[in-house]
């Protein structure tokens, strides 16, 4: 009976300083999400990649927190804020075969798309509230035809497009279009706001 009730306590106890462990882990944790560690790569608005080629050491994806980096895809984002309005993600160029999510900041995903229901294989969102997008369609702001409305139910969040690299030598192609991929407010033509 003994070495029964001293196997239980040590159970207890074990199981007691396992729990303490994860409780003060958690605000570390927290800080580690995507929002996180894209912040640590750039600002808001900024297209950062998240790419660790073969033969790099210690690229900027794995110092940031992206322990796993597929080579076969070019993985760019953007971190965004729709305080001030909407944000336009676009490129400029075309690639053969490209995926693009918009997350919430905590990382639900709230939209996905790819180049083959894209109008014409374009990457253009307008990404706002449903209040914002409602001025922009009210308003008639000046948007080209394939520019897709994608609305939110919060203030923050980002995009992940990844572009997959077929073969080497499509690499500089797929890179040209990742490196034509911006992401900005949007102007207030775009968002239908009067100027000024």
């Amino acid at each position: 009976m003994g070495k029964l009730l001293l196997a239980l306590l040590v159970g207890l106890v074990g199981a007691a300083i396992v729990h303490i462990a994860i409780i003060f882990s958690i605000p570390m944790q927290a800080e580690n999400d995507a929002w996180g560690r894209l912040s640590r790569l750039g600002d808001l608005f900024a297209v950062v990649r998240i790419e660790d080629r073969p033969g790099q050491p210690d690229g900027a994806a794995q110092a940031a927190g992206f322990t796993f980096v597929d080579p076969a895809f070019i993985d760019a984002a953007c971190r965004f804020s729709l305080q001030g309005g909407p944000a336009r993600i676009m490129a400029d160029e075309r690639t053969g075969f490209w995926t693009a999510s918009v997350y919430a900041r905590n990382g639900d995903n709230l939209y996905s798309i790819s180049e083959r229901v894209a109008l014409e294989g374009a990457l253009d969102l307008l990404v706002g509230t449903r209040e914002q997008l409602d001025l922009a369609r009210v308003e008639g702001s000046e948007l080209p035809d394939q520019t897709i409305s994608v609305e939110l139910p919060t203030q923050e969040g980002y995009v992940m497009v990844r572009s997959l690299v077929g073969s080497e030598s499509e690499r500089p192609f797929v890179d040209r279009f990742v490196r034509s991929i911006t992401c900005r407010p949007a102007t207030d033509e775009e968002a239908g706001r009067p100027a000024g």
